[in-house]
């Protein structure tokens, strides 16, 4: 299955570029991000079903506390994403790549050594207001937040190695590889949750390992020295303050950080969701895991079908930001579908909603986002753009999981259908805003 996805994404992009030497040669430097993401995200996915059960089950925490963990992931990523994409619009993405990905693979570790690094810290009496474990859990998600933020980098690989023409379709495939790693992870991690609760960390961490060593052997570097930002002194530096008192740029982060702050309440309460409302007669939390996992799986081949199918077509004949509001209208959908359903046969059924409204929205933002910058501030731009996201991604988990524990299960879902509404509105205000046709020179920045 994992075959017949990547050779679709990847006839689908051969054959537009077939009659161009430029473009197959992009696509071949495409092939090796696209693996990397991969299995980044496949590592990732993993622990998707089973950390806020584990935390809940395990360690003691309360419902709100265990989709804080997701709040923790992002405030950390929200500070590393800028941090990390100037370092890479300086020293090169690869070199950042391979440093953050090794980090990730520490946090796994520690995800697995919880339980025992916990019991020290009981038995030591440290105060910590919590459990020893649920600590580690933080820790474990705090280190791989930072390390997390190396999706801008990613992303200003694509940009650098695309074309204005191709750039959705680039970052869409990119998107993607996100979409295969959460088709397999998550069905991954629900089958290595039968065997412990441990197992899904340990192969988080390997897969991660392996995704460190594509990135080593594969990857070329796609920025080179003479394109990237210099630090001499008095040579002065574009700051991020030029593309915040842009107001489109604002408007831009605002679609983003209202539609990822609802979107938020689905990737930190699923799980539990799940547990109350669809599997409520579940044996155990395992159980929950893999059925939890298997759902993901079906959101995931749909990202993949929307991103390796669609999302060119819907570019090239509608615009990006007509796009951006077919998106926002299958978000509210299906959000309004979360809020009311009861059988898992409805829950399926609306996944594929949510795959849509999410799979075209955010690459046609970071498509349109990445037009107000020169290559040299790609990683720059981006990493702003992530903070925005991220930003969404602390407070939602933190809302999400006080309505889950305060009101029902579902009220993460009612409450979202609101905020991607809003979200709809700023889209069709972005429709009157003028937006840069191709990639900024530097002297055009903040003009």
């Amino acid at each position: 299955m994992a075959s017949i996805a990547f050779a679709t994404i990847f006839f689908k992009f051969g054959i537009s570029c077939r009659q161009s030497k430029i473009c197959l040669m992009d696509f071949r430097r495409i092939l090796p991000i696209f693996v990397i993401v991969f299995t980044n995200i496949l590592g990732a996915g993993v622990i998707l079903p089973i950390l806020p059960l584990v935390a809940e089950g395990q360690f003691g925490a309360s419902a709100f506390q265990a989709t804080s963990l997701g709040a923790v992931f992002f405030a950390a990523q929200f500070l590393a994403a800028p941090w990390l994409g100037r370092l890479s619009d300086h020293f090169g993405r690869r070199p950042v790549l391979i440093v953050s990905q090794i980090g990730t693979v520490f946090s796994f570790i520690l995800f697995a050594l919880a339980a025992p690094l916990g019991q020290y810290f009981d038995s030591i009496g440290a105060g910590l207001g919590m459990s020893g474990g649920l600590f580690i859990l933080y820790l474990a998600r705090t280190l791989d937040g930072i390390t997390g933020g190396n999706i801008t980098t990613a992303q200003a690989y694509i940009s650098d190695i695309s074309t204005e023409e191709n750039r959705a379709q680039a970052l869409g495939t990119l998107s993607a590889a996100f979409g295969i790693g959460f088709i397999f992870g998550p069905a991954f991690g629900g089958i290595l949750a039968e065997v412990s609760l441990t197992a899904p960390f340990i192969g988080a961490a390997i897969i991660t390992t392996g995704s460190v060593l594509l990135t080593t052997f594969t990857l070329k570097e796609s920025l080179p020295p003479e394109a990237r930002t210099q630090t001499k002194r008095g040579q002065k530096q574009d700051s991020a303050w030029k593309y915040l008192k842009t107001p489109t740029i604002l408007l831009i982060f605002a679609i983003t950080f209202t539609s990822t702050l609802a979107f938020s309440a689905l990737q930190s309460t699923f799980a539990l969701y799940a547990d109350r409302v669809i599997f409520p007669d579940a044996a155990n939390a395992a159980r929950v895991a893999r059925n939890v996992g298997l759902l993901l799986t079906v959101i995931g081949v749909f990202t993949v079908i929307t991103q390796a199918v669609m999302i060119k077509p819907l570019v090239k004949n509608y615009g990006e930001r007509n796009v951006v509001l077919l998106g926002q209208a299958s978000l509210i959908l299906a959000f309004i579908g979360f809020s009311i359903a009861t059988q898992v046969w409805a829950v399926a059924l609306i996944g594929p909603l949510v795959a849509f409204g999410n799979g075209v929205s955010q690459p046609s933002l970071q498509s349109l986002i990445t037009r107000f910058g020169s290559r040299q501030d790609q990683g720059q731009l981006l990493g702003l753009y992530q903070s925005a996201r991220s930003f969404a991604l602390i407070l939602g988990p933190i809302g999400a999981g006080y309505a889950f524990q305060a009101i029902s299960p579902r009220a993460p879902y009612a409450i979202a259908v609101p905020l991607i509404s809003i979200a709809f509105l700023l889209g069709v205000a972005l429709k009157h805003h003028s937006i840069p046709s191709q990639q900024m020179q530097p002297q055009q920045i903040g003009d």
